[in-house]
């Protein structure tokens, strides 16, 4: 009986969740997400003056460290536009930390399936330890952010 071929890495499909943040989509490896909540007063949270620490909710009793990424993404000299009901998108604890953290975003879509083979560098992403590249979902071009870079 022939062997079967070894499995080629190179194919192995990851799922990722998508996201918006004003007008870019983004994704994050869907393994990573605990939940995805609506937010419906964020005004806390769009007030704090760091956005890479924008306090803190709880969620189902537990304590969630925010940021709010449409604010940290954004240059200080634009003003970023809140959408009605944002979304919080919650992170099951590594292995190195007890905390969960929480991102907070405009919107969030579906989760897709890709290949991380596919994934290019940016240029933007060469001096970001919290971008992995951009890749193509359907005819989108998606930047793939690295979650641990951004709660470390």
């Amino acid at each position: 009986m022939p062997s079967s071929p070894p499995p080629d890495d190179t194919n192995e499909r990851v799922t990722v969740l998508t996201f918006d943040l004003t007008d870019d989509r983004y994704c994050v490896d869907a393994d990573t997400v605990a939940s995805v909540f609506g937010v419906s007063d964020d005004e806390a949270l769009a007030d704090a003056s760091d956005p890479w620490n924008a306090g803190s909710v709880t969620v189902d009793g537990t304590h969630v460290q925010v940021v709010d990424l449409p604010r940290a993404f954004s240059s200080a000299a634009r003003t970023t536009s809140r959408v009605d009901e944002p979304k919080l998108i919650v992170f099951a604890p590594s292995d190195d930390t007890e905390r969960t953290h929480g991102w907070l975003v405009d919107e969030v879509d579906v989760t897709k399936r890709v290949q991380p083979a596919d994934l290019e560098a940016t240029q933007t992403g060469t001096g970001l330890a919290h971008v992995k590249g951009r890749i193509e979902i359907g005819d989108e071009d998606v930047i793939w952010l690295d979650e641990r870079a951004i709660h470390e």
